[in-house]
């Protein structure tokens, strides 16, 4: 089902739920007539299509995925062109990665060293011919004490 089908059908609340959850992107050709001759239409379009996945998207996620979306509305409505508006966007979304890429190398050196530093726990034991590993340790005699 089209955004043309949802969007012209008046239904109750619950059927409107369901109308959402059959919402998809039209295709190309449309959604560039939809810009050029209705942009109005096409900006119901993105937030009905918006709305859809954050409904769908797992609870925990719900309030994260709200503040996006309010994040990049205002950046969408304080600039001052279509133009700008993109390049603010794509601004948001490198931040972004770099964000991501930034937390996997931290998590490429915890995982480096904690690696390193099991190796080193385990550098004194020695290995059978099955490859099982023994533990060796240094025995210490008692000593006696008199009393």
């Amino acid at each position: 089902m089209s955004y043309d089908d949802t969007h012209t059908n008046t239904h109750s609340k619950s059927s409107a739920t369901t109308e959402l959850q059959k919402l998809t992107l039209p295709d190309f050709d449309t959604l560039r007539s939809m810009a050029k001759n209705d942009p109005e239409e096409l900006e119901s379009l993105r937030i009905a299509l918006c709305n859809k996945v954050i409904d769908e998207a797992p609870d925990h996620a719900k309030p994260r995925l709200h503040g996006l979306m309010f994040q990049i509305n205002s950046r969408r409505s304080l600039a001052s062109s279509e133009m700008e508006a993109c390049e603010e966007l794509s601004s948001m979304m490198k931040e972004s990665l770099q964000h991501m890429q930034s937390m996997l190398k931290d998590l490429r050196t915890m995982q480096s060293e904690s690696i390193l530093l099991s190796t080193r726990r385990f550098h004194n034991n020695e290995s059978d011919a099955q490859g099982h590993t023994k533990q060796t340790a240094d025995i210490l005699p008692f000593r006696q004490i008199n009393h």
